[in-house]
């Protein structure tokens, strides 16, 4: 092999050696700008996530606005978003109607500071306040006080939860004064406003008169409620431990634990009101009486009816403020109309359970009220007396006989001599006509069953004239 030869090919060896060394590098740094040009996509798509969450807050604060207003029956007057990158600024001005009866005819501002960060890694924070129209300016948060403050947090599928505060209230006119020590609560609201659970706590309120005073301490109230339906289905609770009155031209009075709870629900377009209440205990002066429970019920309610019914007060009242002497009598005639109508479908009224305990025994009953449907219903709105064939009622109750003797000897509290002395005659002719009779299986106590059906009255299976339950027979 030549000289030459032996050169060349140690000049291609080291060519090969030279490119297997630097394709390994190559190989490398691709790598490497592969890997960070991954981390720089990651980056960027996670510094998108809040700008994106940005719009679908904006989103949600549309859908929120238009489901809120008209569930809530107030007037959106303005609204304006401002999206930033972290954060965002909403302002909604809107009135209340004329019916909202707390502040009718008013403009408030809701201001909401948006937080929306890493979604869903973290939901989206809201902090709204609420103040009385116009604000001096619209960032004038901190110098003019909230009438409400609402800290919420959004969940992407719309779910909302939040808590709200209402500070201390003072309010002085004339000689009334009210003292309000705030309020506090929690509201979960389900996407579009399809339930709404609500619970609200006050610690004391306070209102005093010229006529006396009324404290009503710890009150609780929970509510679970569905606005979107035609006739919103509602099931609440109230309690408060204590409530006391002093003044008022009548003995102290103070009530404790008292609780109701109630509920409504709409079956085949009627219906049915539930309350359950009681009353652990009452003392008026030095007596006291308790516990004292009452069941009442509303059946046959024609949704629809009531509906209307509601519309035209509301359109009557609105009326009357526009045009006071403006006549109102086509509304009056269709309200008469739908009450017709909604006696038709036979309403009913029922006491199931009431027991009143008091230092002589405990007052036991129950009542039932129907209205009947019947052919010449209408004629009631000129004769209301013919009400009377259509009612059915039922009556029946035991009560101690030591009590119906405390009623017919001592002094009531806020009856005329003469009023009491009629009214102590009155019931002891229940005795003698067999309208209270003894109870046979309840020694020491009255009983009776009264039964009104097609304007006859059966008392204890007798027959006798309605007006022997009136006073004035």
């Amino acid at each position: 092999m030549s000289p030459i030869t032996q050169s060349s090919r140690k000049l291609e060896r080291c060519c090969q050696l030279l490119h297997s060394a630097h394709y390994p590098l190559n190989n490398t740094m691709n790598k490497r700008l592969l890997f960070l040009f991954i981390i720089l996509l990651i980056l960027a798509a996670i510094m998108t996530i809040p700008y994106w969450a940005g719009g679908e807050a904006e989103r949600q604060f549309a859908q929120f606005n238009q489901a809120f207003y008209p569930a809530m029956n107030l007037k959106p007057v303005e609204n304006t978003y401002q999206r930033g990158w972290f954060h965002s600024y909403a302002v909604s001005t809107f009135d209340t109607p004329a019916t909202f009866e707390p502040a009718p005819n008013e403009r408030f501002v809701l201001l909401h500071e948006i937080e929306h960060g890493f979604v869903p890694i973290q939901s989206t924070l809201v902090r709204t306040t609420l103040h009385t129209a116009p604000l001096s300016s619209a960032k004038s948060t901190e110098v003019e006080a909230a009438l409400l403050e609402v800290r919420t947090a959004v969940q992407t599928n719309g779910d909302s939860l939040s808590t709200l505060t209402m500070p201390a209230l003072t309010i002085k006119n004339n000689n009334v004064h009210l003292q309000w020590q705030g309020l506090q609560g929690s509201v979960y609201v389900k996407h579009n406003f399809a339930t709404v659970e609500a619970e609200m706590h006050s610690p004391q309120v306070q209102l005093n008169t010229p006529q006396g005073r009324m404290v009503i301490q710890n009150a609780q109230f929970n509510v679970l409620t569905q606005p979107g339906a035609d006739f919103i289905p509602n099931e609440g609770s109230l309690s408060i431990a204590d409530m006391q009155l002093t003044g008022f031209q009548m003995l102290p009075v103070k009530l404790e634990g008292i609780k109701l709870h109630g509920s409504n629900h709409v079956i085949d377009e009627n219906l049915r009101i539930a309350v359950n209440t009681k009353l652990q205990q009452i003392h008026v002066g030095t007596e006291r009486y308790g516990p004292i429970y009452g069941d009442f019920e509303l059946r046959h309610l024609h949704a629809p009816t009531l509906q209307r019914i509601k519309n035209t007060l509301v359109k009557i009242h609105h009326q009357r403020l526009s045009s006071p002497n403006r006549g109102g009598n086509m509304a009056m005639y269709r309200l008469m109309s739908d009450g017709m109508a909604l006696l038709k479908n036979a309403p009913e009224f029922a006491m199931t359970r009431l027991h009143f305990n008091t230092p002589k025994g405990e007052l036991q009953g129950d009542l039932r009220l129907k209205i009947e449907a019947f052919e010449g219903i209408v004629f009631a709105l000129f004769n209301p007396s013919l009400l009377i064939n259509a009612l059915n009622a039922q009556l029946e109750m035991h009560i101690p006989q030591s009590l119906f003797q405390q009623l017919t000897e001592e002094t009531l509290p806020g009856i005329t001599p003469a009023a009491q002395h009629k009214i102590r005659q009155h019931l002891k002719t229940w005795l003698v006509q067999g309208i209270l009779v003894p109870a046979k299986n309840k020694p020491d106590y009255y009983y009776t069953r009264m039964q009104l059906q097609a304007g006859v009255l059966q008392v204890n299976g007798q027959r006798l004239p309605i007006t022997a339950l009136t006073i004035d027979n």
